[in-house]
């Protein structure tokens, strides 16, 4: 009893440990003075959880020289890289200027510095490559919020609410103010897993029934041959090897209808896998409609 006990408690120490080490990321924005509001917020309401602060690098696609800005496509290479690489380590910078803001309140935070030309792309692609379960954003600009704003205001939240991977749980914040929340969908992932489970193995079993339509072909084949084979002998051979002829044709006649193809059954699984995928992406696409819907003008 006591080692069952004490068995128990470490469960419920690791479960606790488990609580504890769920990592939350917060997307932050290049101007630390007005982008800090939604980091003291997870701060402030997710105490105990490691944080992960996050914000999107997009290459400068104009390069200056000599005064005047050019496609980075006509300008040298070097020049390219050597300007985007100072871009690069302001970049670094800022979010080292936000990793001071979690070290100030005693917070254990990192920095995760994603690459890509469009900031909500560069957020969805991040989500889904670090399977984050947790994710906290912007709702809009500070200067948008107002006491009765509930919708989503800002087009890259309302992009990531409608990308984003369905397991994640999003947060959008406003001025330091809670302004809507996208629950991940656990439920609707695990059917798909098995609606997708149930297709791999309709197509493992397709395939070893046509191994075995293949291999009753083959032995068919094979009957056919035997026939003319004993055709040629009775005519050489006399009553033996026409009893023999006799005998392989009647077995050929027996063999001779088309063959009942074990695989024949795969059609209604493969429709009902077919219905139930696509009810299932009409509820995530509807769901997510609902709660991404764009504010009325």
């Amino acid at each position: 009893m006591e080692f069952e006990g004490a068995r128990k408690n470490n469960m419920e120490e690791k479960e606790e440990e488990t609580v504890m080490d769920e990592r939350i990321y917060v997307a932050v924005g290049r101007e630390t003075a007005k982008n800090k509001s939604n980091l003291t917020w997870v701060i402030d309401n997710s105490p105990g959880n490691k944080i992960c602060i996050v914000l999107v690098h997009r290459p400068a696609q104009m390069i200056p020289v000599l005064g005047t800005k050019f496609d980075a496509a006509t300008v040298d290479e070097e020049l390219v890289r050597a300007y985007r690489g100072k871009q690069k380590a302001k970049t670094e910078k800022i979010l080292d200027d936000y990793l001071r803001i979690c070290l100030h309140k005693g917070v254990q935070a990192e920095k995760l510095c994603v690459e890509m030309d469009s900031i909500e792309k560069g957020i969805v692609q991040m989500i889904s490559e670090n399977r984050v379960r947790k994710f906290v954003m912007g709702a809009a600009a500070d200067k948008h919020y107002s006491t009765r704003m509930e919708d989503l205001r800002s087009k890259k939240a309302i992009f990531v609410c409608q990308h984003a991977s369905a397991t994640c749980h999003i947060q959008f914040i406003c001025k330091g103010h809670h302004i809507h929340t996208r629950e991940g969908r656990m439920d609707e992932v695990r059917a798909l897993s098995s609606l997708l489970s149930d297709f791999q193995r309709l197509v493992v079993s397709s395939q070893s029934s046509k191994s075995e339509c293949e291999e009753e072909e083959e032995e068919r084949t094979s009957r056919t041959s035997s026939c003319r084979s004993a055709g040629t002998l009775s005519y050489f051979g006399g009553s033996e090897a026409s009893s023999t002829l006799t005998e392989d044709k009647s077995n050929y006649s027996v063999h001779s209808s088309p063959p009942s193809l074990p695989c024949s059954d795969m059609g209604f699984g493969m429709v009902k896998f077919l219905i139930n995928s696509t009810k299932l992406w009409q509820r995530l696409a509807i769901q997510n409609h609902k709660q991404c819907e764009c504010p009325p003008p």
